[in-house]
């Protein structure tokens, strides 16, 4: 072999390596979705917090899940048109955001149909 085909080779490799689609594991999907369903606790900390920090996270709930399911569900999709086993991260970071928007609206549910 010369040496121009030594070379060459490692370039056409790196090539490959470009092309491949990137692989995500889906931790972000899992920690928004766990920020979202740790949210739901908030008002249970004791009263001695101030409102500020008791209640406030109850405004990031919804955002936080439709984030967790924004940033799951494109790995969830990949792995299907690909083939390959899904990232358990995604698909639970994709559950977790699921709840975390649910259970706000069943408790607006709940406050319509009583009030």
């Amino acid at each position: 072999m010369s040496s121009t085909q030594q070379a060459a080779e490692p370039a056409d490799q790196v090539d490959q390596v470009d092309q491949a689609e990137p692989q995500s594991t889906g931790t972000g999907s899992l920690l928004l979705g766990i920020a979202g369903v740790a949210t739901i606790g908030c008002p249970l900390l004791p009263e001695a917090l101030p409102p500020l920090i008791r209640f406030f996270p109850l405004y990031l709930m919804l955002p936080l899940g439709i984030c967790a399911i924004v940033w799951g569900l494109p790995d969830v999709w990949r792995s299907r048109r690909g083939g390959v086993p899904c990232p358990v991260r995604a698909r639970v970071g994709v559950l977790l955001g699921a709840v975390a928007i649910a259970v706000p609206l069943v408790f607006l549910l709940f406050y319509v149909r009583i009030g």
